[in-house]
């Protein structure tokens, strides 16, 4: 299945870089209006604090005025019936300093407000004016009132006068123009600061909503910029789920995604190259067990041919061993039960005898050969010997077999003089077997060839071919298995075990030698190659 992307945006600020800016972009408004906020604050309370001292003054200013109201009452009394107390005279008048003692200190108050801002102190001004006007006002009424107590003469006219003005000017006026001003000192200063209260208000609800607006623009921004690439994510990990690892995310606008897509991506990549050799090995571990299976199989076939063919080996050899053995307990019955005591019929017996056991022996032999292992007694005793001293025993003893089945056999006019490293008695007896296969699989009439092949310098070839039965291109495979006879074998000569063959493969492979048995030309007849290494001259 081919690969599937997400269409993808042009790579941009990062979501973290853009959520910095976001985050800083609301940070410098709200700075820039908490510093606004802080300057109307302080604003608010620098009026706050002139009205209270505005305030204060006045109030200051109303009591020096009735401390100065008590005094006049008591210089009344004192004047009519001097029945005033003298404390009363001294209460008023710390009263009075004491009223200016506070107007001093608000008044120095506001001036280091004023100070501090660079404000022009003409209102500071006023006020020590008025400061030095009210201790001159004390000073003048302390030494007046005094008078009464040292018991001078005092008009209430002139008590009156003494308390109305000072050097010409009309205290009450004085008052009344220090009250007027700081009455109007505290209503500008509250409506100053009910300004800066008012637009600290505005300010803060501006800046609230501001950071209210601001705030939900941004989440809508940042969560507008956040739905795709978690809706990608949620596609991709849909696609995962459902076992698409095919599916590939496309590169993502925000280098944190970007990351996280690349690892998906070479996680699916694993996953998918994981799964496709899975695949394969599963594939070939089928095609591996189907090819066991039928090996198996047919190995368990040919346990079974081989159990038949070793049932038949045994039957034909318990054939073949009973056979001599009553031939040897029949001679022996008979010379037994024979009253001429002449040694003759006795040797006659032993004779044949000897043959059957001979017979034995050879048989013996035969299955010594295929039962012998690499621990045991050497198969063969290799030396160099030349190849005719072989061949021409094994000629002659099928001369005389041939003539009896009456089958001809074609022989090379010259054997040849080639040296080969062999064992001369094995070497016979593997001719020789392949000789009376041919011969005894031919009808009567047909013919046996022998043929010597030297072309190749480091191997002779001998070729024996008969026009016999034949070979089941099919069945040629299994000539070389113990015990084993094809059914036309068994019909043209029911007796043998068919270890010949095998024997002589045995042999052949202890000479490094090669031996083939093919089917002959058209499907008549076999034919066998015997394939030697030869010894090289100069050797």
């Amino acid at each position: 299945m081919a690969d599937r992307v997400l269409t993808g945006s042009a790579r941009s600020l990062s979501y973290a870089a853009q959520l910095r800016l976001s985050l800083l972009g609301l940070a410098l408004p709200a700075v820039v209006l908490a510093l606004l906020g802080w300057l109307l604050l302080t604003q608010s309370q620098y009026r706050v604090e002139r009205g209270r001292i505005a305030s204060d003054i006045y109030t200051a200013l109303l009591v020096f005025d009735l401390e100065k109201s008590g005094l006049r009452s008591w210089s009344y009394r004192s004047a009519l019936d001097r029945s005033a107390d003298p404390a009363q005279r001294l209460e008023r008048l710390d009263g009075m300093q004491a009223q200016i003692s506070r107007i001093a200190a608000k008044a120095e108050t506001a001036a280091s407000l004023d100070r501090a801002r660079g404000k022009i102190l003409e209102e500071h001004a006023v006020r020590l004016a008025l400061l030095a006007f009210l201790d001159d006002v004390v000073r003048m009424l302390r030494l007046e009132t005094g008078a009464l107590l040292d018991g001078g003469a005092a008009d209430p006219a002139q008590i009156d006068a003494d308390f109305d003005q000072l050097r010409g000017v009309s205290m009450a006026a004085a008052l009344q123009e220090a009250l007027s001003l700081e009455a109007a000192a505290l209503h500008l200063e509250r409506e100053r600061a009910d300004q800066s209260l008012a637009a600290a208000r505005g300010l803060f609800v501006t800046a609230g909503s501001f950071g209210l607006s601001a705030t939900l623009v941004m989440a809508l921004l940042l969560a507008r910029r956040l739905r795709q690439p978690l809706r990608q994510l949620d596609l991709g990990l849909r696609a995962y789920r459902a076992g698409d690892f095919s599916y590939r995310f496309a590169p993502f606008r925000d280098e944190e995604f970007a990351a996280l897509g690349q690892q998906l991506n070479a996680m699916a990549a694993e996953v998918d190259l994981a799964r496709t050799k899975a695949a394969q090995n599963r594939a070939a571990l089928e095609q591996t067990v189907a090819a066991r299976t039928a090996e198996l199989r047919r190995t368990l076939d040919e346990l079974a041919a081989s159990e038949d063919a070793r049932q038949q080996l045994l039957a034909d050899i318990g054939h073949e061993l009973r056979t001599p053995v009553t031939v040897i307990r029949g001679e022996a019955q008979v010379a037994l039960r024979g009253t001429d005591r002449s040694t003759e019929p006795y040797r006659t017996a032993l004779d044949r005898i000897v043959a059957v056991t001979r017979q034995m022996e050879h048989l013996i032999g035969d299955l010594l050969v295929l039962v012998r292992t690499p621990e045991t007694a050497p198969l063969v005793v290799l030396r160099d010997m030349p190849l005719s001293e072989a061949i021409a025993p094994a000629l002659e003893t099928a001369r005389s077999i041939a003539a009896q089945r009456d089958v001809t056999l074609h022989r090379p006019a010259q054997l040849p003089d080639t040296t080969v490293h062999a064992d001369p008695d094995r070497l016979r007896q593997i001719i020789t077997c392949l000789l009376d296969n041919a011969l005894r699989y031919s009808q009567s009439g047909g013919t046996v060839t022998l043929e010597i092949d030297q072309t190749d310098p480091h191997q002779i070839a001998l070729q024996i071919t008969d026009t016999g039965i034949g070979i089941d291109t099919q069945q040629v495979h299994l000539v070389f298995d113990r015990g084993w006879r094809s059914e036309a074998a068994r019909a043209h000569r029911p007796d043998g075990l068919g270890l010949g063959l095998a024997i002589a493969q045995r042999l052949t492979q202890a000479h490094s030698g090669q031996l083939e048995i093919r089917s002959g030309p058209e499907g008549k007849g076999t034919v066998a190659v015997l394939r030697l290494p030869v010894v090289a001259a100069e050797a």
